[in-house]
């Protein structure tokens, strides 16, 4: 049995069917009065024309309102100084810097003053002499305990100083791809323009032909359609490249929306070369998050020798000077009287003696710091290997494209156009050699831009960079 799903299906297909019946009848009479089939006729029409024509003689701009120029070195420099992420991880050995003048801090003295007075409910001639005291304490502190503070404060600031330098080192790379990206992308729009420009001009061709009576209608419809599939080519590049464009702004740390950075340079670079076991050894003696594992390292032996240096008690010395009213008391006067004390404490570390837990963290906390090196290191040398491995395999694919296959494939293009012209080829031929050209710009544009990124990982990888435009 028909469920009522399938009932209310078939019976929208029947409306539809019968509603496309006049238009179907009407598509057959002109092919009839025309002689063309009614699907191409219907792409015939004088309003289809000239809306097609219209769309045709658009012409793509290169410029962007509020653009301005921008070169690679330039924009690493203001990426530098104004990127927002990089500021807020710079205040971080400001932070540490502030921790060293913390460490160098004495405990202050303590100063105490008191005053005692007999307010019992006796007669006056019966009560004691009040009594004034004032006293001074300082903790002496022994172990070391300063110097040992300090030595955990200045090499935590080392350690922020290059965990900095590594997050400004993952930034330049990041900051010279998003450069690439957008010079890529503009290189891209500038060849789809060529694309649509050709397209649109063999348009124009074919309109003549067509006129001249020596080409089908057909033909000019298909260059019609690839011409504009061409434009909306154009667009989606541009868009592209605006959003690459906003990119280098936001990296900079700009925060105004009428400017727009456009990047200026050469994206064809000349290839390397490298030593893989010098790479490797550089990476492990320069990378930042190497030097900063290094210090990390220091930083827990330090700390290792302050929580030694924290379980030797210290010392308090104190000093006090008292003077005793006269005492009118009848059973026991006092004619008043001035004292001096001295006095010193120190704590009896009975805790220390049993709970060694302070001491066995920071012992933990050395040998973690010790592997932390470790894998620190062997992260860094699989990483120029990966790197090294990608930017071979790029460097083989960028040197299989030149300048001359460019030229190549823009000669076959025009030498099928000219044959088209001149009736000896036809129009797939001509549409062929068009495609082949954008394909080759599209491949051209992509091994250059695995090539750089390769490079820019691999110098990144290493710790080095010399990366010009």
């Amino acid at each position: 049995m028909m469920s009522h799903n399938n009932k209310n299906y078939l019976l929208i297909c029947g409306i539809i069917i019968f509603l496309m019946m006049p238009l179907k009848d009407l598509l057959a009479q002109q092919q009839k009065t025309s002689g063309i089939p009614f699907h191409v006729a219907a792409y015939d029409t004088a309003a289809y024309a000239f809306s097609v024509d219209s769309l045709l003689q658009w012409q793509a701009k290169d410029t962007l309102p509020g653009e301005r120029y921008i070169g690679f070195k330039e924009f690493l420099a203001a990426v530098a100084a104004h990127n927002l992420d990089y500021a807020v991880q710079k205040y971080n050995i400001s932070i540490a810097q502030a921790e060293i003048t913390v460490a160098k801090l004495y405990p202050d003295p303590s100063l105490s003053a008191g005053w005692t007075k007999d307010i019992s409910s006796v007669p006056a001639n019966q009560k004691f002499g009040d009594v004034w005291n004032v006293g001074a304490s300082e903790t002496i502190l022994l172990g070391n305990k300063i110097n040992a503070r300090r030595n955990v404060a200045e090499q935590n600031e080392n350690v922020s100083a290059a965990q900095t330098e590594d997050f400004f080192r993952s930034l330049r790379a990041a900051a010279a791809q998003a450069y690439i990206a957008a010079l890529i992308a503009d290189s891209t729009y500038k060849a789809d323009v060529r694309t649509y420009q050709n397209l649109a001009e063999l348009v124009r061709i074919n309109e003549s032909r067509v006129e001249a009576g020596d080409l089908g209608k057909i033909d000019l419809v298909q260059s019609r359609v690839d011409a504009i599939q061409a434009r909306g080519a154009v667009l989606q590049a541009d868009a592209a490249r605006r959003q690459a464009f906003i990119s280098l702004g936001q990296l900079m740390g700009e925060s105004s929306s009428s400017i727009i950075y456009r990047p200026i340079g050469n994206i064809s670079f000349p290839s390397e070369s490298f030593n893989l076991d010098s790479l490797i050894q550089h990476a492990k003696t320069i990378r930042p998050d190497v030097i900063a594992a290094r210090y990390a390292v220091k930083s827990a032996r330090f700390s290792l020798n302050l929580a030694n240096a924290e379980r030797v008690p210290d010392v308090t010395v104190g000093a006090g000077y008292s003077y005793t009213g006269t005492s009118t008391n009848q059973v026991a006067p006092f004619p008043g009287e001035k004292s001096l004390n001295l006095n010193v404490s120190i704590p009896l570390p009975i805790s220390d003696i049993f709970n060694k837990g302070t001491l066995q963290v920071a012992e933990l906390s050395y040998k973690q710091a010790q592997k932390t090196l470790a894998v620190t290191e062997l992260k860094a040398e699989t990483e120029v290997r990966s790197a090294y491995v990608q930017y071979q395999l790029a460097k083989q694919q960028f040197l299989q494209y030149s300048r001359d296959l460019l030229t190549d494939a823009k000669n076959v293009r025009n030498a099928r156009l000219y044959s088209y012209v001149a009736g000896n080829a036809s129009l797939l031929e001509v549409l062929t050699a068009e495609n082949t050209l954008a394909s080759v710009y599209l491949a051209y544009y992509g091994t250059v831009s695995n090539y750089i990124n390769s490079l820019i990982i691999l110098e990144e990888a290493s710790g080095v960079w010399d990366i010009e435009l």
